[in-house]
């Protein structure tokens, strides 16, 4: 296996440093050079996937791949944890991935683990929320919910927060995974487009988007949850007791219209603050959560990842597409487009944006003027989502392998030294 790995990794690094196909070449410079690369989810196809869904008995995954579940690091143990479409949860060694525990799932993993202390948390396709040991992958606890789990969940001290696939939002005790309450939302009768958005956690000073009737029920701060829904609309839910507060029909009931992308905070200069939300039909608003006005509107369709680029930039993307948009007023400041294939979440970091397309490349750019700088992959695909930790970027295959690169040194011994010093710390 060992040599196998060499193999691959060699093959990969001399495919990381040639550009694929895209709307532009990237600079003649190698951003990230490849540290280790290890496959992990090896589930085989089954014989008739290519026209029947994979056998959950036979545990085998479809001629059409694609493998979702993104790596995690926790950079206090030094473990990354990933899941799969093997119905196992791997933990493995973040200096040279090599396996150190691996735990089964009652369900595939499809979308990246959340970690938060000593725990990973992860949903999955059988409608089940958990959290393990990042040290030894034991099982604390499970909780059923309504539908699939296909998105990361989302921490806020000792709560979660997990959107199903039946458009329920779910609140769940940390350390228990008891019910805490749930809020469901009733789906479009309509085929939706792609799935679920991440909540959006904010904590308001007390007072701002409240009558002054209200204001005095309302304690030091409004601690609010924002859904984006497929039918449209955006919930705005008490996090206490999961009422709603309000309901914004940004959409204006199309078909289509559903609200995929992750809502993000974005705080202007003196603290202003405005709420970035994406609808599939209608664009790119920036809402005012104080009074629920548009503060802005830029009218792309399509949009399915949102990502904040410091006080300036607002970071979208969209099958084919990423964007950067002036934070101010939501004009295009630039547009970089590929041959083919949806985004996954966006990452920016060190004035870069990173982001895979899961029929193309891993591609980085740069955040002010989108400019290529690297695309990395083996051109299968990436439909997990990226997880960057200093100079490090964990990457997961369509295929299944987890790869990781760094841009502390153009060369993988000197990453792999690197990142292996730091670890030891």
């Amino acid at each position: 296996m060992s040599r196998v790995v060499v193999v691959f990794g060699l093959l990969l690094s001399t495919m990381l440093s040639t550009p694929l196909a895209a709307a532009s070449s990237p600079e003649a410079r190698q951003v990230y050079s490849i540290v280790w690369t290890v496959p992990v989810v090896e589930t085989g196809p089954c014989l008739l996937s290519v026209v029947l869904p994979p056998s959950e008995k036979e545990r085998c995954s479809s001629w059409t791949r694609r493998e979702a579940g993104g790596a995690a690091f926790h950079d206090g143990l030094g473990v990354v944890v990933v899941g799969g479409s093997d119905q196992l949860l791997h933990g493995l060694d973040g200096r040279d991935g090599h396996k150190l525990w691996e735990v089964p799932t009652p369900g595939a993993v499809v979308a990246e683990p959340t970690l938060f202390d000593d725990g990973a948390y992860v949903g999955t396709d059988d409608a089940r929320v958990l959290r393990f040991d990042v040290t030894s992958g034991r099982k604390r606890w499970e909780t059923p919910v309504d539908a699939e789990v296909t998105e990361p969940v989302v921490i806020d001290g000792d709560v979660i927060y997990v959107v199903t696939g039946a458009d329920s939002t779910y609140a769940l005790n940390r350390l228990t995974g008891e019910a805490l309450w749930v809020q469901k939302h009733a789906l479009p009768r309509a085929i939706t487009l792609r799935g679920e958005a991440k909540p959006l956690v904010v904590d308001l000073p007390a007072g701002e988007g409240l009558r002054s009737a209200d204001v005095q029920a309302v304690g030091t701060a409004q601690r609010r949850l924002y859904v984006g829904h497929a039918d449209g609309r955006l919930s705005v839910l008490d996090r206490e007791t999961g009422a709603p507060l309000m309901d914004l029909n940004l959409s204006q009931d199309d078909s289509f219209g559903d609200l995929d992308a992750d809502p993000i905070l974005h705080v202007l200069k003196g603290g202003v603050r405005r709420i970035i939300v994406a609808s599939q039909t209608r664009g790119i608003f920036a809402i005012d959560p104080r009074t629920n006005a548009e503060a802005w509107h830029q009218d792309e369709p399509g949009i399915v990842r949102l990502a904040g680029g410091g006080e300036a930039m607002i970071v979208a993307a969209g099958a084919g597409k990423v964007l950067g948009l002036d934070a101010h007023t939501g004009a295009i400041r630039w547009r970089f487009t590929w041959p083919k294939g949806a985004p996954t979440r966006i990452v920016v970091k060190g004035g870069r944006v990173h982001l895979g397309s899961d029929r193309g490349a891993v591609y980085v750019l740069s955040l002010f003027s989108g400019r290529p700088l690297q695309y990395a992959g083996s051109g299968t695909g990436t439909a997990a989502d990226l997880a960057l930790w200093q100079d490090m970027m964990f990457v997961t295959s369509t295929a299944g392998s987890v790869t990781a690169l760094s841009n502390a040194w153009v060369g993988s011994i000197h990453a792999k030294k690197t990142l292996q010093d730091r670890l030891r710390r």
